[in-house]
């Protein structure tokens, strides 16, 4: 009896996978585009807040961080297009590593903490370097990191390497500022006052 009633529950549960077969649908069309700046902006500062609200449960606020982090990521690769990155390793190999000079966990708490905007969040520095120099720049490096020279922990940690910005010049670590980078985005941040 028992059987009987499974077996009619899968017959009936394979009928409805049957019709779905036949059945057209997709009213409902989502193309990919390009955002605009202002609308990825928007999106990062509407995860934020509801990451942030008093309102939102503990379980879902994991959620929000997750959709946040993996929003910012994407978002950042998607604006260096088509160049990949702002800075590259001259004498690049096949096998390539895109590192944030600023390391990403300190971008996303600085835009949590409400330090810096979303805009300038999208456009923090990244860099193409050897997925071998990577190593170089892991561990404690990634806490050496300043928000005023964003290369100097490639020198502090013994990399051996030069970099070119966007224009084709090579940067030095110590004198490269994230004014520099945001100058040469031709992006203006604003001073928190």
């Amino acid at each position: 009896m028992i059987f009987a009633s499974s077996s009619n529950l899968f017959l009936k549960m394979l009928q409805r996978y049957r019709t779905l077969d036949q059945t057209v649908k997709g009213k409902l069309t989502f193309k990919t585009a390009k955002t605009s700046i202002e609308s990825d902006c928007a999106i990062l500062d509407k995860f934020k807040n509801e990451l942030l609200s008093e309102n939102t449960g503990r379980d879902i606020k994991g959620k929000y961080f997750y959709f946040l982090q993996r929003y910012l990521r994407d978002t950042q690769k998607e604006k260096c297009k088509p160049h990949q990155a702002h800075y590259f390793s001259v004498d690049l190999p096949d096998k390539k590593h895109l590192e944030h000079p600023i390391p990403q966990n300190k971008i996303l708490q600085a835009y949590l903490d409400g330090d810096i905007s979303a805009l300038e969040a999208i456009h923090m520095p990244l860099c193409l370097i050897s997925d071998f120099d990577k190593h170089y720049l892991q561990g404690e490096w990634e806490q050496n990191a300043t928000w005023e020279f964003p290369f100097m922990r490639y020198r502090l940690s013994g990399l051996k390497i030069q970099i070119k910005n966007l224009r084709g010049e090579i940067i030095n670590f110590e004198t490269w500022t994230i004014k520099d980078h945001f100058d040469m985005l031709g992006i203006e941040t604003k001073e928190k006052i």
